[in-house]
């Protein structure tokens, strides 16, 4: 029986047989898991009950009130019987799930009420398969259900990786041992520097090797920055970048997300990086939005992360995954002459800017700093030098570093620890990790600006000026080391790794020792974690050192020990993540937010998350709205429609220029220097959830701005539903014109 030919039954015998069919099923506990394909009343709340029921009664030829009476969840989006049959008839084949070419109540409907009670295994799909179908098995079904769904996707989480895996993972050992890391660990990877970027300039750019940084999965609360760039302007700003692991806010990647987030006056905690408090869990009010989505092919995901596709080839054997990436700005021809600071990529599958912020932002100051006097003494001692990004542009800047945050090591008794370090790319003796740092001048992209307002751009290529790699940055302060309190003392032991770190005129590289096999084995064995033992022996601390390193009375050194055991240690990870709510648009401090009339696409990404977005007309997203509203004399119709129109002629320009693999540099330069083995990089791609094509009619001027992104309820440190407030702090009517003081 399929969903045309029921139709014709009566009303009442088809309520009566839905509600036998849902209780024939063990009512298990409601998952409830995802803002997804199948959360058909849209209140991102998965429910047997309402979800799994609308499905089956809409297929059973239901409609009006004997389709949706009692079966509409609390904060619903659809909620009439019009809505729901179009959100149902709208996902066409989708809810074929077992692919037979036929949507059927006693089939697919049943299999989607089946799996939202939580039923699994033979369970799920006795007697609810047609003889047709090309989905037939088990997995197939759950695989599938997964995938439109989110329930149970992030259940593929590896138990020895701690994150999602490709295919082509090597299988986890048999002798793996959980264990609870019990020691302090501080200190990080060495730092690159290079010759200085220009001051005042125009921004960095720079190339990352893309690898899987860290040998098991972290949880939330720790971190783990791999040559992050760290951009400073002249008094009160910062914009961040890099590689960069940290699952509270990106979940459980394979590789790290590449971070691209700028800090209006340092992690205020209303700062908009689409979460606040410098990407962590308060979300703010309208009139604290400043964060604006540019590219209309990439989704920029709360935290700001882009991830990368963990099935691609990582060519390992010929110097791996490559991703450009930096900020710069473009002249828009604000009426105050301020800048509008973005993000641009280089990569595999798109090429061009990501995301920025309106110029204001970098103009925002603390009110607590001008009212304690730090603002006006911080302006004193830069005197004619003090300016933001909005208004004079980047300060020098020499480095790309590193940072681990929250980490811990593992003691196993008599002095012996097992401790974290980077996992570092081995399948040569020299491994590049960094390369081409480029120098922006304000002149080349003032040129840029003006060329693309008046659609005069010929050549994408930003202009740049590699820069060289100088130095090593090496420290007791930098140094990876264990932290203990030993009668009441604190004691530090000193960890030196058996790799270096070091550069010539093709990048920054870590050189492994392949002397031997034995060598190349063992480092092979401690490249990720390693083995030490606690010395004696006091640590002799480089000249130039602070006090607190000089003088500090137990500062040791440890040696690499071999590992005392065939078991494989593998720190136990508890998986939380923090969900992204959609906002409750009812409230006055989320109108901008307003995505009445507009249709919902949704994309599940690689991590098992499911991200909600909406189109918006450029000048109608909510960051820009927010402008309209806190700076009226500013953001006039007439300058908007002049600002749309050079968006249109970037999108314009974008789309004609960034392709799949391109065989030269389109936006950011990978040939202003050698390259190792005089060959181009391989650029990374990005997570195909994140990559999305333009709706007919919003090729340009449009842009996909992120409503919420959800994983899994049993993961999610926060749960799903609707946000119904802002957080107190950070709400409309604790925002003032005082914030932005004339800074010109």
């Amino acid at each position: 029986m399929n969903a045309s030919s029921i139709k014709h039954l009566p009303a009442k015998l088809l309520l009566a047989l839905t509600l036998i069919i849902a209780s024939t099923i063990n009512s298990a506990q409601n998952p409830a898991d995802a803002v997804v394909d199948i959360d058909i009343d849209g209140n991102g709340n998965l429910d047997a009950l309402t979800d799994g029921l609308l499905s089956l009664r809409w297929m059973f030829g239901l409609n009006n009130t004997a389709l949706t009476d009692g079966v509409i969840g609390s904060g619903a989006v659809y909620t009439t019987s019009t809505a729901i049959d179009s959100r149902l008839i709208s996902l066409g084949n989708k809810v074929d799930i077992d692919s037979d070419g036929e949507v059927d109540a006693l089939t697919d409907g049943l299999l989607i009420l089946r799996y939202l009670f939580g039923l699994r295994g033979d369970s799920l799909i006795a007697g609810a398969l047609s003889e047709g179908s090309d989905r037939s098995t088990v997995n197939q079904i759950e695989e599938y259900m997964a995938s439109i769904s989110g329930v149970g996707a992030i259940d593929l989480i590896d138990l020895y990786y701690g994150t999602k895996t490709p295919n082509s993972a090597p299988a986890a050992p048999d002798n793996i041992e959980l264990i609870d890391s019990n020691t302090r660990v501080y200190g990080q990877l060495e730092g690159l520097t290079h010759e200085p970027t220009a001051a005042p300039g125009a921004g960095k750019f720079v190339f990352n090797r893309v690898y899987r940084s860290f040998k098991h999965g972290l949880e939330y609360g720790q971190q783990f920055g791999v040559f992050g760039s760290w951009l400073g302007s002249f008094g009160n700003n910062s914009i961040e970048g890099g590689l960069w692991v940290n699952p509270k806010t990106a979940g459980p990647h394979y590789y790290p997300t590449l971070h691209l987030a700028g800090v209006g006056d340092t992690y205020h905690a209303c700062n908009d990086v689409q979460m606040g408090s410098g990407l962590y869990e308060r979300v703010i009010g309208d009139k604290w939005l400043t964060m604006i989505q540019i590219s209309n092919k990439v989704l920029t995901v709360p935290g700001v992360n882009i991830a990368f596709d963990m099935e691609q080839q990582p060519f390992e054997n010929d110097n791996g995954i490559w991703i450009g990436s930096g900020w710069s700005y473009l002249n828009l021809n604000h009426p105050r002459e301020f800048k509008f600071w973005m993000s641009f990529i280089e990569s595999y599958d798109y090429q061009g800017p990501i995301n920025g912020y309106m110029p204001e932002h970098f103009n925002w100051i603390d009110p607590d700093k001008i009212s304690d006097g730090r603002y006006a003494q911080n302006r004193a001692n830069y005197g004619n030098d003090f300016g933001t990004f909005a208004t004079r542009g980047s300060s020098a800047n020499w480095g790309n570093g590193n940072e681990r945050i929250g980490l811990s090591a593992y003691s196993l008794g008599d002095d012996r620890y097992y401790v974290p370090v980077a996992n570092l790319p081995d399948a040569k003796e020299r491994e590049y990790l960094l390369a081409h740092p480029q120098r922006i001048e304000i002149d080349a992209m003032e040129n840029f600006s003006a060329a693309l307002r008046t659609n005069n751009l010929t050549e994408t290529l930003i202009p740049s000026e590699d820069l060289e790699l100088i130095n090593v940055y090496q420290s007791t302060h930098n140094q990876l080391k264990l932290i203990e309190d030993i009668a009441g003392q604190e004691h530090r032991f000193m960890i030196v790794p058996s790799y270096s770190i070091g550069f010539d005129n093709l990048g920054g590289f870590v050189q492994w020792d392949h002397s031997t096999e034995a060598a190349r084995e063992a480092q092979r064995q401690q490249n990720g974690y390693l083995y030490v033992r606690k010395l004696t022996d006091k640590w002799v601390v480089e000249d130039g050192a602070s006090d607190d390193y000089k003088n500090h009375p137990h500062s040791y050194q440890t040696e690499l020990i071999a590992p005392p055991d065939d078991l494989v240690r593998v720190p136990r990870v508890n998986h939380r993540f923090f969900n992204y709510k959609e906002r409750d648009t009812s409230h006055p401090d989320f109108n901008n937010w307003d995505t009445n009339g507009k249709t919902r696409y949704q994309k599940v990404l690689q991590n098992g998350s499911v991200a909600t977005y909406v189109w918006f007309k450029f000048i109608e997203q909510p960051a820009v709205k927010t402008a309209q509203q806190n700076h009226p004399e500013i953001y006039t119709e007439t300058y908007l429609e002049e600002l749309q129109s050079y968006i249109e002629t970037l999108h314009t320009t974008v789309n004609q220029n960034s392709q799949t693999n391109p065989s030269d540099p389109v936006f950011i330069n990978y040939r202003g220097g050698d390259n190792p083995e005089d060959q181009a990089p391989h650029l990374a791609r990005l997570d195909p959830g994140q990559l999305v094509e333009p709706e007919s009619g919003f090729e340009l001027g449009y842009v996909p701005v992120v409503i919420s992104v959800y994983h899994p309820q049993q993961y999610s440190d926060n749960g799903v539903g609707i946000l119904t407030e802002p957080h107190a702090d950070c709400s409309n009517g604790n925002w003032t014109n005082s914030y932005h003081p004339d800074i010109e």
